[in-house]
């Protein structure tokens, strides 16, 4: 009998691997306060991703928080995207800031840079925080340009991008901060887990701080920080999905374009203008209409198939009822948008047996 078969399911390194860099925690006598796993970690990571200023946190969520708590966002208006996962917007409630949101573009499903000019012109933003959904990276140019223009602070939430890339360069090279979540349904994960990326070294000093309640090195509370470090034993496994980095990205890659190849153009694709490369971490597609995307849904359910429709901004209650027109816009494209299942370890089969249904269900 065919188990289940989600959306995503988190990668399991060799436990034998696992335990050694436990082992390593139990010999080194250090669990968590900066130890030498997560030393090693932040290590490997600058010089895979060729950054100068990079810090672990507990989870991409309080990246979010120290990232908005740096740039001083509260009581501000904050220009982001309806077409995210809520914590994009909760974090900039929750540190006292009014998410005010731009529509986005039909093509990428990124915030367009457009509408984030005419909130500017019309002074209804202090910062952008922008999302690189799905992996895929925003038009960077275009949002560094605004930011520079209006002088205003640049987010990312890049909890997809790890390894995404813009016209062939580096995602980090742009903006102030880049956000990153290590969840264990991620491509590389720390079981929980996540990371910020700065541009400026004040900015990481600060945020090392505050991720440690505020104490500075000579023990004196500086700030008024929170705990939000992360663990030996999260780096452990962060340690161990590293090294396999490069086997699971071209799995996933190869996964992807067999999908591409089944489904040809019966759906359309998150796609834009400039040549970037997308992090293989999802298997966003989109049908004709929300009917379409539902039947779909509903005919591999009952094969055993679970895509999931991320994300749903209707649902995002807690947002200004005078934002709903860009919410309900939003939504007509999101609503129709299905992920495919999509993890290491999949067997092209099940990719064969996903696009049939699916095909089954367009051609009636």
């Amino acid at each position: 009998m065919q188990k289940n078969v989600y959306v995503t399911r988190p990668y399991f390194p060799p436990i034998e691997k696992y335990f050694n860099y436990i082992q390593g925690a139990y010999d080194n006598e250090s669990l968590t306060n900066n130890g030498p796993l997560v030393q090693e970690l932040t290590e490997k990571l600058k010089g895979k991703l060729g950054v100068n200023h990079l810090l672990l946190v507990s989870n991409g969520t309080v990246a979010l928080q120290i990232a908005y708590r740096l740039k001083e966002l509260a009581n501000k208006n904050v220009i982001t995207t309806p077409y995210t996962f809520a914590a994009t917007s909760t974090a900039l409630a929750w540190q006292g800031a009014n998410p005010t949101l731009a529509n986005i573009n039909k093509n990428s499903w990124n915030i367009e840079p457009n509408e984030v000019e005419k909130l500017l012109k019309n002074q209804q933003g202090n910062a952008i925080v922008a999302v690189n959904l799905f992996g895929q990276p925003c038009d960077l140019d275009a949002l560094e340009l605004l930011a520079q223009k209006y002088n205003v602070p640049l987010i990312y939430d890049s909890a997809h991008a790890l390894l995404s890339t813009y016209k062939g360069k580096s995602i980090y090279e742009y903006g102030d901060i880049h956000c990153i979540s290590f969840h264990a349904t991620k491509l590389f994960h720390t079981i929980e887990g996540g990371a910020m990326v700065f541009k400026d070294e004040a900015d990481y000093l600060l945020a090392k701080k505050l991720i440690n309640f505020g104490i500075a090195e000579d023990g004196i509370i500086e700030q008024a920080g929170i705990n939000g470090k992360l663990s030996e034993i999260h780096a452990a496994m962060g340690l161990c999905v590293f090294d396999d980095l490069p086997a699971l990205v071209l799995e996933r890659k190869e996964l992807i374009a067999y999908y591409h190849e089944l489904l040809g153009n019966t759906v359309t694709y998150q796609s834009d203008r400039f040549p970037h490369e997308t992090q293989p971490i999802y298997m966003p597609v989109q049908f004709s209409c929300e009917s379409q995307a539902l039947q779909v849904e509903e005919a591999l359910n009952t094969q055993g198939y679970y895509p999931r429709r991320y994300f749903m901004p209707q649902h995002y209650q807690f947002l200004s009822n005078a934002q709903t027109s860009i919410i309900n816009d939003c939504s007509l494209l999101a609503n129709k948008t299905l992920c495919l299942p999509l993890m290491n370890n999949m067997k092209k089969a099940t990719v064969n047996n996903i696009c049939e249904i699916i095909l089954k269900v367009l051609r009636k």
